[in-house]
Parts: C-alpha cells; sequence; structure tokens
C-alpha cells in the first residue's frame, strides 16, 4: 500500500480573464505522506490557495490529476466525491463561513452528515473539543458574540468534529492576533499527533518551518524549493 496520503502528477490549473489565459499552477509534481505536516509557502498570488483547493477537490484541474490514498479525485463522479469530503478530508478556510443565524453549536452539528453519528455522542464531542479550545460556555452564542480568534477556534471545532484523516487549512491563523496564532497551532499540533493527521497548512510566511516535517515554497504557480 502506498505511503502517500496525496500525488499531484502534472498538475495545471489555468483561467481564462478577458483576452489572456492565466496560470495559476503550471505542472506540479509533488507527493505528501500520511501523516505527515507540509507548510505550503509564498507570496500572495503565488498560487497556495489554489493548490489547496485542487488537492482537497473544490476544483477540478486545467491537466493533470489528484490522487487521495490512490484514488483520482480529479474526475470523481460529484457524489462519490461529496462523500469523500464528508467523511475524510477537513477543509479550514481563511474565511470562518459561520452562518450568522445559527449558534456555535448548531454551526458545528451541521458539518455532520445527518445519520451519521450517535446524537448524544456528537453532543459530548461537540462540547469536548469546544472546551478544548477554550470555548465552554459558548455553544449557545452566535457568531456576532465572539471575537475573530473565537470564531476561527469555531471553524477549527467545525472541520474536527468530522475527525477527517486530511486537513487542509489554508491560513488558518491569518486573521488573529499573535496569541490566539500560537494557540490555535498548539491545538491543531497536538490533535495531528493523536489522531495521526495528514495536514497541509498554506501561509505567507506566518507560521513557523520548525512544526512542519517539509516545507513547499511556491512561485508563480511552481514549486520553487521543496525541504
Amino acid at each position: 500500500m502506498s505511503e502517500n496520503q496525496i500525488e499531484c502528477i502534472s498538475l495545471t490549473k489555468m483561467y481564462k480573464s478577458k483576452n489572456q489565459t492565466i496560470t495559476a499552477i503550471d505542472n506540479i509534481n509533488l507527493e505528501i505522506r500520511k501523516n505527515e505536516l507540509v507548510l505550503i509557502k509564498g507570496r500572495s498570488g503565488s498560487g497556495k490557495s489554489t493548490l489547496m483547493n485542487l488537492m482537497s477537490g473544490l476544483i477540478k484541474p486545467t491537466a493533470g490529476k489528484v490522487l487521495m490514498e490512490g484514488d483520482c479525485i480529479s474526475n470523481m463522479p460529484d457524489a462519490h466525491l461529496s462523500r469523500l469530503l464528508s467523511d475524510k478530508i477537513g477543509i479550514i478556510f481563511q474565511s470562518f463561513n459561520l452562518l450568522p443565524a445559527y449558534t456555535i453549536y448548531e454551526n458545528i452539528e451541521m458539518a455532520i452528515v445527518p445519520g451519521r453519528t450517535d446524537k448524544s455522542l456528537l453532543g459530548n464531542n461537540i462540547f469536548s473539543l469546544l472546551d478544548r479550545f477554550g470555548l465552554g460556555g459558548k455553544a449557545g452564542m452566535l457568531p456576532s458574540e465572539l471575537s475573530a480568534g473565537q470564531q476561527q477556534k469555531v471553524a477549527i471545532v467545525r472541520t474536527l468534529i468530522k475527525e477527517p484523516s486530511v486537513l487542509f487549512a489554508d491560513e488558518p491563523t491569518g486573521s488573529v492576533d499573535d496569541e490566539t496564532a500560537s494557540e490555535i497551532m498548539d491545538y491543531l499540533l497536538s490533535i495531528k499527533k493523536e489522531k495521526r493527521l495528514t495536514v497541509v497548512i498554506a501561509t505567507h510566511g506566518n507560521i513557523s518551518e520548525k512544526i512542519a516535517d517539509r516545507v513547499v515554497l511556491l512561485q508563480d504557480g511552481r514549486i520553487r524549493n521543496h525541504t
């Protein structure tokens, strides 16, 4: 069995804008092993978010393919891909994407496909994760009643409640203060170790390379350095 969680093979993504074609990702080959933490670094516009979206199956490539545990997700039927996103893939976005009219508990609960998890067990898991992220007592509050850092933690809990095997995080500390950023990374590293997650984090440089097993530097949609 392959040791790779993710394989990008000749991966290319192009966009058409008026009379020009923009190459966001240019013929990338990359392997990410199971239980690895990989940092994807690069300046704004380097292609980090596009690469993350391709690897997680949110968008399809113009050319090339992405394998997830040996299965090609680039041409996977929508129903199968939707199941994969529900069962195995967790995504933490730059924006929190919390529904403003729903409580914190309800925002997290909606991440679970109905019938997948026992209600009482789900509730225990939600409260346990909220406590772990320093959000005990916040379950009944609305997103607007929380700080930006607290909302980001809720977004992370909402992702982790699905118990994914691979976690993508796009600038997970980009909207929070330094102290909260440190807390978030400590939580993610702890959970990665406990759950043996594969973690891929995109950052423009505000996350220390010391936490990573490998660092991939992107520039103009290409891998410029790989350590």
